[in-house]
């Protein structure tokens, strides 16, 4: 294997940084549960954000368009629920 630079090993890690946040953002902005849960803007606009915009979207996302704490559940709702099955 011919000798590499320390740069290249350094441009790797960078690249490997930054592609686990992408990934990390992307299944983050997946998971929420509801579109009222977002500080700004709705599911559709941050994953296009954060697909388009690859890492500097990611980032983005993380920092003002993540909910906040505790916000990944799902709100109760005031709705009885549905009737079980009559066979």
């Amino acid at each position: 294997m011919p000798w590499m630079p320390p740069v290249f090993g350094a441009f790797m890690l960078i690249g490997l940084v930054g592609l686990v946040v992408w990934i990390w953002a992307l299944v983050d902005c997946l998971q929420v549960a509801d579109d009222s849960m977002y500080r700004t803007g709705t599911k559709l606009i941050w994953v296009l954000v954060i697909v388009l915009a690859q890492v500097i979207g990611a980032i983005v996302y993380l920092a003002i368009g993540r909910p906040g704490p505790g916000a990944r559940t799902r709100p109760p709702s005031d709705l009885p629920p549905p009737p079980a099955p009559s066979w």
